[in-house]
């Protein structure tokens, strides 16, 4: 009889076994060592734990080094090319497919039954008296519960890009595989908070109790569950899952995010106190911060995103007008081109969070020049590459890093933000006030969703005005809506936001501003249309590819892309 062989590839374990809609692995350069043998070892079993954590997505890298904000109102990828675009420019297609995580997702979750149907139950009998056990052996007990956790999120990756996906909780033949139908995605959304429900009684609640944790946030613990859980809630209580408006729903989601709100003391979570502190080489150390993914010690970000005139900066991702007015005022009011005092001068006293995201005409970034984005300044138009909106990105670029001749190059670390605080109590106020109303404090809990919001609006360094009390629930939902947008720009909220509202017609038509010198050094500012995009109800899904379809014949496209 063969032995069975699990082949390791580079740090991680990697299975030849796989979901049919991957590729067998090229395996002619792996290790491999006999099931027997990966099982006796904690430290391999550990690795196959590890391995489920691998396919985690890493925003600032994901989309061949674009940000996916690029593809709504928010941003525009500066260069026509680029990947990202075809999200908007209307080459997207089942044939021409874009961020397609399909196949990568189900061979996460293949890793992860993988996981759970042959590694849950062992002793190590022979590792008993060996230095540090016990720790060894807690943290093995709780890999069941985060691979679990992890093939969860997965799952929830997949319903929203794809709606309904085969639900897999087992490792499958090739034929099985083939032949696997899909279940619709409210049921997918339902495993996913069952899983999550289920877990968090197990996890700890801090991830730094579980022993081998290398930074903060990069392993899961009880309150990333429950994160997740009320991320899948709100989803499943939004337009897009929601067609029949059940408010039960999102009294549901406004449970859930309470759970994490209630407990985040215990789980060690609060809002920090600095904005710039989540978008720097230690945000995984902030208390804010949920769930991270590490990118490793890179300049790649910066050189992708310096304005063009700085030495290797290529200025990819360029905020739109769009997202500029969606600043308030720092006194409250809303930015009004109309308005010729905000016209005169439209970056003067505005929200702090604005100038920690956006790099506007004048600001001194990324060193101490002042950036020029006016018609013929050394960072604008009609340079080649240059901003075609008039605005260059600061959130996630590291200004410590430079290029500059006879200056060393330094790398700095960059994680992704999966999931910070700010997200539950702003899912906690969208769901409140659709379920209750934007004053009422619903029987059990201990704040409204008006008192929730205005906790992220009162960090120390951003200090905006409270958002008013009596306010109807519709001019709370459009504001709060807002209040999410310039919150989270950047971080991968809105592309999904606009989806599960289904409210893409917001980002119909795109806006840059055009800036221009005098003779008298005066500039003048103009608001004027961009470009439009091509908006159709079939965005609301991704397409499957041809060749999903054609390794699967059960599973059906999504309308519209047929």
């Amino acid at each position: 009889m063969k032995k069975r062989y699990i082949p390791t590839l580079m740090a991680g374990l990697l299975f030849a076994t796989a979901f049919t809609s991957c590729d067998f692995l090229d395996t002619s350069e792996s290790t491999y060592y006999d099931k027997d043998e990966i099982l006796y070892d904690p430290s391999r079993v550990y690795q196959l734990c590890t391995q489920v954590y691998t396919y985690l997505p890493n925003g600032l890298t994901g989309l061949s080094g674009a940000l996916q904000d690029a593809a709504t109102d928010d941003a525009i990828h500066v260069y026509p090319t680029a990947n990202v675009q075809r999200f908007v420019n209307g080459s997207w297609s089942a044939n021409r497919t874009v961020d397609d995580v399909f196949s990568d997702y189900y061979q996460a979750i293949h890793d992860a039954n993988f996981y759970l149907e042959n590694c849950l139950g062992l002793t190590y009998d022979d590792w008993k008296n060996s230095d540090g056990f016990q720790d060894t052996y807690n943290s093995y007990l709780n890999y069941e519960h985060e691979v679990r956790l992890l093939r969860a999120f997965y799952y929830f990756e997949l319903a929203k890009r794809y709606g309904n996906v085969p639900l897999v909780t087992k490792t499958l033949s090739a034929e099985e595989a083939s032949a696997v139908k899909p279940t619709n995605a409210e049921s997918i959304l339902k495993f996913v908070i069952d899983e999550c429900t289920a877990v968090a009684e197990k996890l700890p609640a801090k991830v730094t109790t579980l022993p081998g944790a290398a930074a903060n946030m990069q392993r899961v613990s009880k309150g990333t569950a429950l994160a997740l859980k009320s991320r899948a809630t709100l989803y499943l209580a939004s337009p897009l899952f929601n067609p029949n408006k059940d408010v039960k729903r999102w009294e549901d989601a406004a449970k859930a995010a309470y759970d994490v709100i209630d407990k985040s003391s215990e789980f060690g979570y609060k809002l920090d106190s600095k904005y710039n502190n989540l978008f720097g080489p230690t945000n995984n150390q902030s208390s804010e911060v949920i769930m991270c993914v590490p990118g490793g010690e890179t300049t790649s970000f910066e050189s992708n995103n310096f304005p063009i005139g700085v030495n290797k900066g290529n200025g990819n991702t360029c905020p739109t007008e769009n997202l500029v007015d969606a600043y308030e005022m720092a006194n409250g009011d809303v930015f009004d081109w109309n308005n010729p005092a905000h016209a005169a001068n439209p970056y003067k006293s505005r929200d702090p969070r604005m100038k920690m995201t956006i790099v506007c005409n004048g600001d001194k970034w990324p060193a101490k020049e002042a950036v020029e984005t006016f018609i013929g300044g050394k960072n604008g138009q009609p340079l080649l590459n240059a901003t075609t909106t008039g605005y260059y990105l600061r959130k996630y670029v590291n200004n410590k890093v430079t290029f500059e001749a006879g200056q060393t190059t330094k790398n700095f670390h960059h994680n992704w933000v999966v999931m910070r605080y700010a997200e539950i109590l702003l899912n906690y106020a969208e769901a409140a006030a659709e379920a209750y109303g934007p004053d009422a404090t619903p029987a059990g809990f201990t704040l409204s969703a008006c008192e929730a919001v205005n906790m992220v609006r009162q960090r120390p360094e951003v200090k905006m005005p409270k958002f008013p009390k009596g306010m109807t629930k519709e001019a709370f939902i459009k504001r709060l809506r807002n209040e999410r947008r310039v919150e989270f720009a950047f971080e991968g909220q809105r592309f999904w936001d606009l989806r599960r509202w289904k409210a893409l017609d917001e980002m119909k038509n795109i806006y840059k501003v055009e800036i221009k010198k005098g003779s008298d050094g005066k500039l003048s500012y103009e608001r004027l249309p961009l470009t439009t995009y091509d908006i159709q109800d079939k965005l609301y899904f991704y397409p499957f590819a041809n060749a999903e379809l054609y390794k699967n014949r059960n599973l059906k496209q999504n309308p519209g892309w047929e």
